[in-house]
C-alpha cells in the first residue's frame, strides 16, 4: 500500500473516532483511534523500506518498528504507542474498564500523537530497516518450532 494512502487513511480513522466520540460511542471511538494508531504505525514502517504485507503481521512488524522509533530516538513517541495500545485498544475496547473522561482523554491524544508521527515518517524515510526483516521473520520460525 502506497505511503500516502496509509496516513490518509490514518487520519480518516481518526475523524471517524472523534465522530464516534460526538455520538457517545466511546468505545468504537476507542478503537477507531487505535486504528488510526495502527495505520500509522504501518506508515512509519513502509517509510522505512519494509513491504506493506509485513506490516499486517504485527509478530514481525513490531519488533522492527521498535528498532525504528528506538534507532530514531523516538522514546517518548514509542511510549505513548503502547499507551494507546493499553488505553484504548485493551481497557477501552476490549474489557470496557477505563471511565468515560479517560478515554475521551486518550482519543483526544491520538491526534497530536498522529500529528507527531507525520514528522516521524519523514525521518523514518531516510532509515533502511530491510536488514531487520530477514531476523524478525527468523524468531518468529524458532518461536513456532519451540511451540510446536
Amino acid at each position: 500500500m502506497d505511503l500516502d494512502k496509509l496516513i490518509s487513511e490514518a487520519w480518516m480513522a481518526y475523524e471517524e473516532a472523534k465522530k464516534l466520540l460526538d455520538e457517545g460511542d466511546l468505545r468504537d471511538a476507542a478503537e477507531k483511534a487505535w486504528l488510526a494508531v495502527e495505520t500509522m504505525r504501518k506508515a512509519i514502517i513502509v517509510a522505512a523500506k519494509i513491504p506493506y504485507e509485513e506490516t499486517r503481521r504485527i509478530s514481525i512488524a513490531l519488533p522492527i518498528f521498535n528498532s525504528i522509533l528506538i534507532a530514531l530516538g523516538e522514546k517518548k513517541f514509542l511510549d505513548k504507542y503502547y499507551t494507546f495500545q493499553s488505553t484504548l485498544h485493551g481497557m477501552s475496547f476490549y474489557e470496557g474498564l477505563l471511565n468515560e473522561e479517560a478515554i475521551i482523554m486518550y482519543v483526544r491524544d491520538v491526534e497530536d500523537w498522529l500529528s507527531e508521527a507525520e514528522g516521524v515518517v519523514k525521518r523514518a524515510s531516510k532509515v533502511n530497516a530491510t536488514k531487520l526483516l530477514e531476523p524478525a521473520k527468523k524468531r518468529v520460525r524458532i518461536k513456532s518450532e519451540i511451540f510446536i
